[in-house]
């Protein structure tokens, strides 16, 4: 069995060593949470921090590791999984060219994102990406809806509540705060319509919120429906010799004999 095998998109698969990365990243959270726990030993601490960071170097040589052995490289650095390992491996490439330390504490968080790396592992990871590449035209046009309902709203309500609110509607920013409460019909309520227009204004938005979750849960819930379908009730029809919507046979017309 060769060390290095490759998927259909080029991306490199280093075979049984692949388990070692899944451990690593297991153990790198676990210690991680340790870091996080403030009775913890000093000594554990210490030794958790020596470790995650050890880990860190790994993830950063595994991603160069990749990049190399990917065939073609560029669609490997592009795809999702490529951006996630970049992207993981950003807070402790930023430290080799002197970032600010202020830069460097904002870019912890995206370690967390390093639990994703096991989706590379998991099967139903491949059924994920399938059924949103089938609606990947409708995806990226609700996308392109849904940014310009934030500006739209971010516009509107700051124009609607900056005279009557100055001090929490400060700039477009704060107002872009609120759309994303809105629109995603969280609504923390730190942010509030007071005058008549405001409230007129984000009542309309509302309903318009409820209608794109509506929509995009349809356009997700259908892509899963169609790959479930393909992986297990179609493969089981064409043992069971039955005619499937895909199979790509058509019923000739009958003949007068």
């Amino acid at each position: 069995m060769p060390l290095i095998t490759r998927t259909k998109e080029g991306a490199a698969n280093f075979g049984p060593w692949e388990n070692v990365v899944r451990v690593l990243i297991l153990v790198w959270f676990v210690l991680y949470t340790l870091n996080a726990i403030p009775d913890v030993h000093p000594m554990v601490g210490r030794i958790a921090g020596k470790v995650n960071n050890w880990i860190s170097y790994f993830f950063v040589f595994e991603y160069i590791l990749r990049v190399l052995c990917a065939k073609p490289r560029r669609m490997y650095v592009f795809s999702g999984m490529g951006i996630l390992d970049f992207i993981v491996c950003l807070p402790f490439l930023s430290m080799f060219f002197g970032a600010d330390w202020q830069v460097l504490y904002s870019l912890r968080l995206v370690r967390v994102l390093a639990i994703f790396k096991l989706a590379r592992f998991n099967k139903t990871a491949a059924s994920f990406k399938r059924a949103f590449y089938l609606i990947r035209d409708e995806f990226f046009l609700f996308f392109s809806v849904i940014l310009f309902m934030l500006y739209v709203t971010s516009l509107g309500i700051y124009i609607a509540e900056h005279e009557a609110q100055p001090e929490k509607f400060r700039s477009f920013f704060d107002a872009l705060w609120f759309a994303v409460e809105t629109l995603s019909t969280v609504g923390y309520g730190d942010l509030v319509p007071i005058t008549a227009m405001g409230r007129i204004f984000t009542g309309v938005i509302m309903f318009i919120a409820v209608s794109i979750i509506a929509i995009s849960t349809g356009l997700i819930t259908s892509a899963f429906s169609r790959v479930w379908q393909e992986e297990n009730i179609f493969p089981r029809h064409r043992r069971d010799g039955v005619k499937t919507p895909d199979s790509g046979e058509h019923d000739k017309p009958e003949t007068e004999g």
